[in-house]
């Protein structure tokens, strides 16, 4: 017997075990997410994924009386709440801080607001106003700083996300009768008082007609130090890195998306019929949302399920119950990271005081509110190795 010949053909065969057990790049040559049930998507209690939830009772005084909220971001113990009357900050418990500018065509205020995003590292809170084409910055204590412009042809911004080198990547709505852009992203750097953009990705030729539709809600995350991006009906993560964005990972649990010639068909049609008749063919419009936490990446797919990544394995989650207050929810709708911080109207937890009974801090909290109150905020704070107790405890 050849000994040689046995030792290569262990080799060998402990390679190709190897190899089966790695998660296979589809066909398109990017590496599939690995999704342990695919076809089976649970419904968990969000205590089965969080240690705790952190609930934040916004001070309600006559100095902040808040309307209805449009996006909250953290620093901290720094918490920035947007309203339609302006953007404010409230510090450590809620206490109210102070409000970061004013609307108003002064040096320094602003007319409009499309969004907002921090500088984490300079430590400002930045202002887009699309309408006047420039970027305003405030220190965290309202104290202007500086204005950059933006080129008539950059000015519709619906989000931005900070890079690590500086880089503003900016998402774009979709093509319309009143906006034409030709881009889905752009990546922004400063040159003097103007930023200056590229494109870095292509807009898909779409239409929403004469409606303004940014369709992705949360496109881009930063996670495990590396930036991701959504695209319009596509099921694939995309990477910025070094000026270039290109796509890493494919999510392969669901129906199939629209190709090109199905688009091309129905190039110019109404956005939302084409939704229609998308979900008729039972065709999927794949990533319509990202968002992360230290250790998880989180997808919204198809409007419908969630996925949990943790960087090595994934888990489909149809619905998300939280027991405390007898609701159901998803963990795209705010509350899982700093970009995105939840909030419930005090009026809510007034009428789930005998819902929250099970649980004292909640009994308490919702006691101390009345319904005129400003909000109340709350972040998840996710367990580790999550996933793995997941697969455990469902059998999956």
């Amino acid at each position: 017997m050849n000994i040689n010949r046995i030792s290569y053909s262990l080799i060998v065969a402990v390679i190709i075990l190897m190899s089966s057990c790695r998660r296979q790049p589809l066909l398109n040559g990017l590496e599939a997410i690995n999704i342990v049930n695919t076809d089976r998507p649970i419904e968990l209690d969000i205590y089965d994924i969080v240690d705790s939830i952190s609930y934040i009772p916004l001070e309600t005084s006559e100095k902040c009386l808040l309307g209805e909220l449009q996006r909250i971001k953290r620093d901290g113990d720094f918490y920035f709440v947007e309203d339609a009357k302006g953007l404010f900050v409230f510090g450590k418990g809620g206490r109210f801080l102070n409000e970061i500018g004013h609307k108003g065509n002064a040096p320094g205020e602003y007319l409009y607001m499309d969004n907002f995003y921090l500088d984490r590292k300079d430590k400002q809170v930045c202002i887009i106003n699309n309408v006047q084409k420039r970027i305003l910055r405030y220190a965290y204590d309202g104290t202007y700083v500086s204005m950059s412009y933006l080129e008539p042809k950059d000015a519709n911004i619906e989000s931005v996300m900070v890079c690590d080198g500086g880089e503003l990547l900016a998402f774009y709505p979709l093509p319309n009768d009143l906006f034409h852009i030709d881009s889905e992203y752009r990546v922004f750097r400063e040159k003097g008082d103007t930023l200056v953009s590229e494109k870095i990705m292509s807009a898909k030729s779409l239409t929403t007609k004469d409606a303004f539709y940014p369709f992705l809600y949360f496109p881009m995350v930063t996670f495990s130090d590396k930036h991701f991006l959504a695209s319009v009906f596509s099921n694939e993560l995309y990477q910025y890195k070094n000026g270039k964005v290109f796509p890493v990972y494919c999510i392969d649990a669901f129906a199939a998306i629209p190709d090109e010639a199905f688009l091309d068909e129905h190039k110019g049609m109404d956005f939302f019929e084409l939704l229609k008749i998308m979900s008729q063919k039972n065709i999927s419009t794949g990533i319509t949302a990202l968002e992360a936490s230290s250790d998880y990446l989180f997808a919204l797919i198809d409007n419908r399920k969630a996925l949990v990544w943790d960087g090595e394995k994934g888990i489909l989650i149809s619905t998300t119950y939280n027991s405390d207050l007898n609701l159901y929810s998803s963990l795209l709708t705010g509350g899982s990271s700093d970009e995105h911080v939840g909030y419930f109207s005090a009026e809510f937890f007034c009428e789930k005081k005998e819902d929250s009974a099970g649980s004292k801090a909640l009994s308490e909290l919702a006691d101390s509110l009345s319904e005129d109150d400003n909000p109340v905020l709350f972040l998840y704070h996710f367990k580790k190795d999550a996933v793995k107790s997941l697969i455990e405890k469902y059998k999956l």
